[in-house]
């Protein structure tokens, strides 16, 4: 049996996914979410003998990390998919008026945190736990064992969304990151990392009041075909002309944008020119000029923390 972890999982996008998850037989869920009276009234309940609620703030640290550690002991050690999907609107704003006579006041990036910070997190500890099953079931890991992380970006990852900036830059990130690191940790990890971006959805991330004509809404139903696509360890797409993703292709670095019933697999622009053509191209090997460079700039700072390590011990140690 499977086993998959969705953040925010007690409403809109995240539930909905829990629900359609649970209804095949082979998978199991962790449901994290800071809300735990969300958890609680859930009518009807998320059955009870194939999913666990973990209360979780993506935003810190310490509550993700323990998320992990928690689903990778409930999961007999194997997650097999994350739906990092947590997520918050705006909650301050660059233009409102303020009192010119007092001192600036810190912006609230709440948003930044739970949008874009929590999702370094997730890659992170993800890879973590996935080596571990992955040392664990030694040379057949490839043969069971194929992890999957989803992140949910946004539709306005790709437009000017003057309306939330903060949450624009933050599924701007979500995008540029996926895209960044999706090679490697397929290559190196075997984690195939992508991201959905969904048009409007009837969630609660949208401003009370919000009359969005209900034809623009798309239903949690494409939502839940595109995890399929992406999580699918044979890469299939049914064939009925409402998704250009290729069939038969497990998805790496994939942006899914998502919008009413269909699926867009989305590309990242062309370089202009023989310059920005190579900069990219440099950037992909593991031999090129910027890793190389890279490669020396970590080794020096590993070697540097070592030292500041070892001095810190000596400075404890009795003196003879």
């Amino acid at each position: 049996m499977k086993c998959a972890i969705i953040s925010g999982g007690c409403s809109g996008i995240g539930l909905h996914l829990a629900r359609h998850l649970l209804s095949f037989p082979d998978w199991r869920v962790v449901v994290a979410d800071i809300n735990p009276t969300a958890w609680a009234a859930l009518n009807p309940p998320l059955d009870p003998n194939r999913t666990i609620f973990i209360e979780t703030n993506v935003a810190s640290w310490e509550s993700h990390a323990a998320l992990l550690k928690q689903a990778y002991a409930w999961s007999n050690e194997q997650i097999d998919f994350y739906a990092a999907n947590a997520g918050i609107g705006d909650r301050d704003s660059f233009f409102l008026p303020w009192n010119l006579d007092a001192e600036p006041t810190k912006p609230d990036l709440s948003c930044v945190d739970v949008c874009e910070t929590a999702n370094f997190y997730a890659l992170k500890l993800f890879i973590h736990y996935a080596r571990k099953t992955s040392q664990r079931l030694g040379l057949n890991a490839k043969a069971t064992f194929n992890p999957k992380l989803v992140f949910t970006a946004s539709c306005v990852a790709q437009y000017a969304f003057p309306i939330a900036p903060q949450y624009a830059a933050a599924k701007h990130a979500v995008l540029g990151f996926t895209r960044a690191v999706a090679a490697d940790a397929y290559q190196i990890d075997n984690v195939a990392v992508n991201c959905i971006m969904p048009a409007v959805i009837d969630t609660g991330i949208l401003p009370g009041g919000l009359n969005w004509p209900k034809e623009y809404i798309t239903p949690f139903s494409t939502l839940n075909r595109a995890y399929e696509e992406l999580v699918d360890d044979h890469g299939k797409v049914q064939q009925d002309g409402k998704s250009d993703g290729k069939d038969g292709v497990v998805k790496v670095g994939q942006s899914v944008e998502v919008a009413l019933d269909k699926l867009y697999y989305r590309k990242h622009v062309e370089p202009p020119d023989e310059s920005q053509r190579f900069m990219v191209q440099d950037s992909i090997s593991p031999t090129g000029l910027w890793a190389q460079a890279m490669r020396k700039m970590l080794e020096a700072l590993v070697e540097a923390s070592k030292q500041q390590t070892n001095g810190q011990t000596a400075e404890g140690q009795p003196v003879s």
